[in-house]
C-alpha cells in the first residue's frame, strides 16, 4: 500500500486558488503578507480589496478590517471559476514617522 497522497491537480482540473489546506495557507503569498502587515505597529488596519467582477462571497468581504480581525484569504465560498483574486492592502494613516 502506498502512503503518497493522490495528485492534488489531476483531483481537481479546474485548480481553483482557494483550494489549499490550512498548512499550505501559512506558507502562501497572502499568509505572508497579513503576517507582515500584523506585525508592523504603524498598520493598524487591513483593507481586503477585489477584483470588479468579483463574486458576491468576495464582494461582501470588501472593506477595511481592524488587523486582528481580518478574514483569511482566499475564502473557501468563492464561486468565480478562478477562484478568490481578492488581496489585502495595509491602511496607513501615517506615512512619516
Amino acid at each position: 500500500m502506498s502512503s503518497q497522497k493522490p495528485d492534488q491537480s489531476s483531483a481537481n482540473p479546474s485548480n481553483k486558488l482557494t483550494d489549499r489546506s490550512e498548512d499550505e495557507w501559512g506558507n502562501s503569498p497572502a499568509a505572508q503578507s497579513l503576517e507582515r502587515m500584523k506585525s508592523n505597529p504603524r498598520i493598524k488596519y487591513v483593507v481586503i480589496i477585489v477584483p470588479e467582477d468579483a463574486c458576491p462571497a468576495c464582494q461582501n468581504l470588501t472593506g477595511t478590517y481592524p488587523k486582528d480581525q481580518v478574514p483569511l484569504l482566499p475564502i473557501e465560498k468563492c464561486s468565480h471559476p478562478l477562484g478568490c483574486r481578492s488581496y489585502y492592502l495595509p491602511y496607513l494613516d501615517e506615512i512619516f514617522p
